[in-house]
C-alpha cells in the first residue's frame, strides 16, 4: 500500500549548492520514495537546462 511522504532535498549541480526543494511523494517504501524524489529533481533540473542532483534527501 502506498504512503505519502513529505520530503526536503538538497539540490546541487556537482559544483555549487543550488538550494533545497520540498514537497510530497506517494510511494510504497522509503527507498521508492527516495528514488522518486531523486528522479523528480533530475527531471526538474533538465526542464530548466540544469544538471541538478539530489545530494541529500530527508523524508518526514
Amino acid at each position: 500500500m502506498k504512503r505519502t511522504y513529505r520530503f526536503t532535498a538538497t539540490v546541487s549541480d556537482g559544483t555549487h549548492h543550488d538550494g533545497e526543494c520540498a514537497g510530497t511523494v506517494r510511494a510504497a517504501s522509503e527507498a521508492a520514495a527516495r528514488e522518486a524524489v531523486a528522479e523528480w529533481v533530475r527531471i526538474n533540473g533538465t526542464d530548466k537546462g540544469r544538471t541538478w542532483r539530489a545530494t541529500h534527501i530527508e523524508l518526514h
